[in-house]
């Protein structure tokens, strides 16, 4: 998969293939193309070459009469449900309490009932841990609730993959804990995931596969302990030293 802004190439020929189930984390220095490839995946960003599809569905195009057509906004909206994706921001609706943040998306697609939605927001506030926050503001939570706020408001839409764009970059470091015990959780349930990651502690114990870019390329596909114990490039040496 290739992607371009202008002059500028981003991603530079990615390939790439997870598992249902597994973790992958993404790591590698700032500009390497891993917010893009994020992006690309779920749909936000269409690649100038190549494709993406989950569970054998291509994302963001179709195939009419042998030819690639991009899909309209609604259609992408609608396969879009199936790949949640947690940003850096919060992204929270500041007016609506926590349970109205969860329940706005799947009423917008007609996914469910007013009961059984409030039912589902409150099964998932509990399980990252914000069973009493149920009728707060966004303003009235600390960065880290938010966050999490966020990621059960994406697990709303049940979906098949979990996108994390550095989840915990904006939060103050004691906040961090937090965010990172609930993506564990996920982890353990099977959810497959793909995580844009600083946190090398994180990315050690929770990843089935380390992905490290460098200037819009692969240059390193491997497990944890192979990866942090003993690179195989001079690229990601530099990088784990960095780090």
């Amino acid at each position: 998969m290739h992607k371009s802004f202008g002059d500028n190439e981003i991603l530079k020929g990615i390939d790439l293939r997870v598992s249902q189930g597994e973790v992958v984390c993404l790591l590698g220095p700032s500009g390497s193309g891993k917010s893009t490839l994020l992006r690309c995946i779920n749909g936000l960003v269409m690649p100038d070459k190549g494709h993406v599809s989950v569970g054998g569905t291509l994302i963001g195009r179709k195939v009419q009469n042998g030819k690639l057509h991009d899909l309209s906004g609604r259609e992408a909206a609608v396969q879009r449900e199936r790949i949640g994706m947690v940003f850096q921001q919060f992204n929270l609706f500041p007016h609506l309490d926590v349970r109205e943040n969860l329940m706005l998306g799947p009423r917008a697609h007609r996914l469910g009932g007013r009961n059984e939605l409030e039912e589902k927001a409150r099964h998932l506030l509990a399980k990252v841990g914000l069973a009493s926050r149920v009728n707060a503001y966004p303003s009235q939570l600390s960065g880290g609730q938010q966050q999490r706020v966020a990621i059960a408001r994406a697990l709303m839409m049940a979906p098949d993959l979990m996108l994390f764009d550095e989840p915990t970059s904006a939060l103050d470091p004691e906040l961090v804990g937090e965010v990172l015990d609930t993506m564990r959780s996920l982890a353990q349930d099977g959810m497959t995931m793909i995580v844009v990651t600083h946190e090398m502690a994180f990315a050690r114990q929770v990843a089935d596969r380390v992905v490290f870019m460098a200037d819009g390329h692969i240059v390193e596909d491997a497990a944890p302990a192979q990866f942090f114990d003993s690179p195989a490039t001079e690229r990601a040496r530099a990088f784990l030293r960095l780090a």
